[in-house]
C-alpha cells in the first residue's frame, strides 16, 4: 500500500487544516507500519522544515508556485501527485482538504472540515471562493472516500453534496498531547511576562474569519465591561494587534497576540479563566477540545459542531445575541461550583479526542476504500 500525502498546508505556521495534516503526517507511519507513504511539499520560495521522518516515508519537496499547482490541480486535474514525486505509482492519494489531489490511477480520498465557505462563499478569502464554493460538489463526486471530522460535518455532506454515505468516514480530530499533560509554573510565567498579559484573561483562539464572530465577541465584551469595571481582559490569540486598539477605557482591555505556539497557547489556557468560542458555524471546533484537555471552561455556540465536540461540557450562547454571550461569560466568572463541574466533564470529553486513534481509523478508511 502506497499512500500520498499533501502536507503542503503544515508549510508555515500549521493551524486548522495545516494542523491536522501534520499531525496525521506524524502518526500514519506508525499506524501502518506496512504501508509505504509519501509526503508532498511544494512552493516557490518556502522550504518544508527538516524533519526526520520514519524509515517507511519518503518525502518530496519541489519548487512549484503554490498558485499555479493549486489551479492546475483544482481546474485540470492534472499534474499527477505521481509524476511530481518522481513516477512512484501511488495507491491512494489524501487531500487533507475538500478537492481532491489528483492520481494516476490512485483512489482519491479527500478530508472535509466544513462546508461554510459552501453556504457563505461572501464571506470567505478569494482563493477560496473562486475554486471551494464552485468546484467542491465536482470533486466529492470524483473522490472514492471522504473523512468527515464530525457528525455534524457529515451530515452537511450528505445534504449539500448529495454524498452516499457509504463513502464518507467520520474520524475526528485528536489533542495534542501537550493539553493534557500539566505545565511547569515557570513556563507560564515566561510567557505571561513576554506577551504582557496578567492572569485570569478570557481567552480566544482563531482566525479573523466572519464566521468566528469576532466582532460579536468584542460586543459582547464591551457591553459587559459597562456592568462589570473590573472585567478581566479580552486576549486574542491569532488576530492582529489593530485588534487591540480601541478608543475608550474599555479598548485597551482587549488585547490580541497574533499567531503562538503550541506550547504558548496551552501556557495562556493554564493561566485564563476560560476560552470563548462564540463562533456562527465550525466543522469541529478544535480549541473547545483543547481547552477542555486543559482543564479550562468553555463558552461556545449552540449548534454546528461546536455542542457536539463540547459533549455537554461548555456553556452554550447564541452566536447572533451578544448578550447572550456576555451571561456566558458572566456565569463563568462567577459561579466557581459550575465551572469545577464543568472542569470535570471536560476533561472526561477530552479522552475522546486523541491522534493516535485519529490516525488508525485512517488507515483503517485507506484500506476500506482501496478494498472497495
Amino acid at each position: 500500500m502506497r499512500i500520498g500525502l499533501d502536507l503542503r498546508p503544515s508549510l508555515s505556521k500549521p493551524t486548522g487544516v495545516g494542523g491536522y495534516v501534520l499531525a496525521l503526517a506524524q502518526r500514519l507511519p506508525l499506524a501502518a507500519p506496512e504501508a509505504e507513504f509519501v509526503y508532498f511539499s511544494a512552493s516557490l520560495r518556502e522550504r518544508y522544515p527538516r524533519v526526520s521522518w520514519p524509515p517507511n516515508v519518503r518525502f518530496v519537496d519541489r519548487r512549484i508556485p503554490v498558485r499555479m499547482l493549486n489551479a492546475a490541480w483544482n481546474r485540470l486535474g492534472w499534474p499527477s501527485l505521481d509524476l511530481l514525486v518522481g513516477g512512484d505509482r501511488l495507491d491512494l492519494v489524501h487531500s487533507p482538504h475538500p478537492l481532491i489531489v489528483p492520481g494516476k490511477r490512485a483512489r482519491l480520498v479527500v478530508t472535509l472540515h466544513d462546508l461554510f465557505f459552501l453556504k457563505h462563499p461572501e464571506w470567505t478569502r478569494a482563493e477560496i471562493r473562486r475554486d471551494y464554493a464552485p468546484l467542491v460538489r465536482a470533486h466529492a463526486r470524483r473522490a472514492h472516500g471522504i473523512i468527515c471530522v464530525s457528525e455534524y460535518t457529515a451530515a452537511e455532506a450528505r445534504l449539500l453534496l448529495d454524498v452516499p454515505p457509504e463513502r464518507i468516514a467520520v474520524i475526528r480530530n485528536g489533542v495534542d498531547p501537550v493539553f493534557k499533560q500539566p505545565i511547569a509554573e515557570e513556563q507560564v510565567a515566561t510567557v505571561l511576562n513576554r506577551l504582557r498579559l496578567p492572569r485570569g484573561g478570557i481567552l480566544f483562539l482563531g482566525t479573523e474569519e466572519k464566521r468566528k464572530n469576532l466582532v460579536g465577541l468584542a460586543m459582547a465584551y464591551m457591553g459587559l465591561a459597562r456592568r462589570r469595571p473590573r472585567l478581566p481582559p479580552l486576549v486574542l490569540v491569532g488576530p492582529g494587534s489593530y485588534w487591540a486598539q480601541g478608543g475608550s477605557i474599555v479598548g485597551p482591555q482587549i488585547r490580541a497576540t497574533g499567531y503562538l505556539d503550541t506550547r504558548e497557547i496551552r501556557a495562556l489556557m493554564a493561566a485564563s479563566a476560560m476560552l470563548v468560542l462564540p463562533s456562527l458555524e465550525e466543522g469541529f471546533g478544535l480549541p473547545v477540545a483543547e481547552a477542555m484537555a486543559a482543564g479550562l471552561p468553555v463558552v461556545c455556540s449552540r449548534g454546528s459542531a461546536l455542542e457536539e465536540t463540547a459533549g455537554g461540557a461548555a456553556t452554550l450562547v447564541n452566536p447572533m445575541d451578544t448578550e447572550s454571550i456576555a451571561r456566558g461569560i458572566e456565569r463563568v466568572l462567577d459561579d466557581s461550583a459550575y465551572v469545577e463541574q464543568q472542569r470535570r466533564v471536560g476533561l472526561e470529553q477530552a479522552r475522546r479526542f486523541d491522534w493516535d486513534t485519529t490516525a488508525r481509523e485512517t488507515v483503517a478508511f485507506y484500506r476500506r476504500v482501496l478494498e472497495a
